[in-house]
């Protein structure tokens, strides 16, 4: 009997065990490779993701058609566009390459660790001015500025200063027609029509202005003086204190009024929550919307917009000097504002990146708020008292863009035009821009006058304790809606005294209702259930001789009307 092994036993032991760690090894190797090879699809998938909304917001970044740029991992992570980054390996560099289509239109390509030849190294950081406002989430759309001595709008480098609202600057951007995407670069003069309904001159189909993330607070029933000045009353309000916020700051929900002497009591305005998004801005249609086939018709509901797939929603425009788009109900409206994002659309808006809809009370007031600001009219050092207000277009045939160059309820015979900076006059500042929310070329008009605007504010009890269904005709009220749309897309009122439950049984913070109830006189009329839509921006000359304004309220049954239109919304969203 043996004892122990020979070595000839032990060497064959040895092999034995030496071939089972190796086959376990490559086993182990082989898992090991798999979950990190899943791991890195995982990376790329986020990091593909969160370039994608890069290449989106920065299409005025990028270089010509065939040439690319790339971006890593920390690029993204300074841009907001990555969260969790430090588990993301920074080598990986994603490549976006400008590339034609087979249509021949441009398209963006994304690689990971794609080839770097030929690429620019990394891009310029996208201008930020000293306001602190949210830089502007252009998306497709096309920044430009004004250019005064030439009196025509010019395509602007975003990394360049392209906006100041410390100085009342507001961002301008543009939708370009589909046929000079291609062809326009930075520094190319575009063009607007100057003469009545001239759409064929235009290169722009639409034109947007930015309404930046804000929280705000009102100090006593009239605002605020700035840099002194007399009280505040009715018929000349002070300001109204704003900051901007980011979308990652916490939302405030304070009074919305001054606590003491100081501003306090911040309330982050309801215009910035989408849903369940949180925007950092709106972009809001710069005059009253138009049409470029409808735009005179007197027929009732030409649009014929029924739901979000409306073709008629094609001929939209946004332009000055144009008639505004009325005979129209409520829901025509609101379709065509959600038609103008379809699939093939000729805005070249993408719908995952951008909601489309048509303005909401809140939004309405969200524009008032900042006009009525440092960072608006109310600010502008070029108008003093009264002349604060935003001047009225009174205009006859309802033509966008028009002033009356006063805010005073007065017939004139002259009408401004948008741009007409050549009457100047001390505390009475610029005719023509002064009918904006800036006082000058960059803000938003047709808020006072023109024609009324329907917003997406509705009152949605008839008698008390009894809802109108959506879709019913009431007592002869019918908006054209068959079914109940997103909670979204509008703003509910509950009661017409717009108490303090007023916005499901809330105060209606930021909706420029009670807060600022016929601030310079402008009139107030409450939705009740016979007249459950809202209008803004016009309303007949009441016996006490409050009217026309901003600020002011009416209400109606939400039918097609020859004196209403619309004003439409482009929502930012992740």
């Amino acid at each position: 009997m043996k004892n122990g092994f020979t070595l000839i036993e032990l060497l064959g032991v040895i092999i034995i065990i030496s071939l089972l760690a190796l086959i376990t090894s490559v086993a182990v190797t082989k898992l090991v490779k798999d979950s990190k090879q899943q791991l890195s699809n995982v990376q790329k998938g986020l990091i593909v993701e969160a370039a994608k909304i890069w290449g989106a917001d920065n299409l005025g970044k990028l270089p010509g058609n065939g040439e690319c740029v790339y971006l890593s991992v920390s690029d993204l992570e300074n841009e907001g566009l990555l969260d969790n980054s430090e588990n993301l390996d920074d080598n990986i560099i994603i490549r976006i390459k400008n590339k034609l289509n087979e249509n021949g239109k441009e398209k963006l390509e994304y690689k990971i660790n794609g080839a770097t030849a030929g690429c620019s190294n990394g891009v310029k950081n996208l201008y930020k001015d000293e306001s602190k406002a949210n830089i502007p989430s252009l998306r497709g759309l096309v920044p430009v500025v004004y250019d005064e001595e030439k009196s025509s709008w010019k395509i602007i480098d975003p990394t360049e200063e392209w906006y100041d609202y410390d100085n009342q600057w507001w961002a301008n951007a543009v939708i370009l027609r589909e046929d000079l995407r291609e062809e326009k670069n930075i520094g190319d003069l575009i063009s607007v029509p100057t003469e009545n309904n001239d759409f064929a001159s235009s290169d722009v189909l639409a034109m947007f202005v930015w309404i930046p993330r804000y929280s705000y607070t009102i100090g006593n029933t009239y605002g605020v003086m700035l840099n002194g000045g007399s009280e505040p009353s009715q018929s000349t309000p002070g300001a109204i204190d704003i900051k901007f916020v980011g979308v990652d700051s916490i939302k405030e929900n304070g009074l919305a009024a001054y606590e003491g002497d100081t501003p306090s009591g911040w309330y982050t305005h309801p215009a910035f929550t989408f849903g369940d998004e949180e925007l950092s801005g709106i972009w809001v249609g710069k005059f009253e919307t138009s049409h470029e086939t409808f735009y005179n018709s007197t027929q009732s509901n030409n649009l014929s917009c029924t739901n979000e797939l409306c073709e008629n929603a094609d001929g939209i425009r946004i332009l000055p000097n144009v008639q505004s788009l009325r005979y129209n109900d409520v829901s025509n409206f609101f379709f065509a504002s959600r038609s103008i994002e379809r699939d093939g659309n000729p805005f070249g808006i993408n719908s995952s990146l951008t909601d489309t809809h048509m303005m909401k009370n809140s939004e309405w007031g969200a524009v008032a708020y900042l006009s009525q600001s440092k960072y608006g009219k109310y600010g502008n050092d070029d108008y003093t008292g009264v002349n604060k207000e935003v001047y009225q277009n009174k205009s006859n045939s309802y033509m966008t863009g028009s002033s009356n160059g006063t805010p005073s309820q007065e017939e004139t015979i002259k009408q401004y035009s948008y741009n007409d900076i050549s009457s100047e006059v001390e505390g009475i500042g610029q005719c023509g821009p002064g009918a904006s929310t800036t006082g000058n070329i960059t803000g938003v008009y047709d808020m006072n006058g023109g024609a009324s605007e329907y917003v997406m504010g509705y009152y949605t009890q008839a008698v008390s304790g009894t809802t109108y269904p959506w879709g019913s005709s009431g007592t002869g009220i019918s908006a054209g809606f068959e079914n109940k749309i997103d909670d979204k897309y509008f703003d509910t009122y509950i009661d017409s005294n717009y108490s303090e439950k007023t916005c499901n049984n809330g105060i209606c913070y930021g909706h420029a209702l009670s807060e600022t109830k016929e601030w310079y006189n402008n009139g107030f009329r409450l939705i009740y259930g016979a007249a459950p839509w809202m209008t803004r921006g016009l309303i007949t000359k009441t016996n006490d001789s409050k009217g026309e304004g901003m600020f002011n309220l009416d209400m109606y049954q939400g039918i097609n009307l020859s004196t209403i239109s619309f004003r439409i919304i482009l929502a930012p969203i992740s």
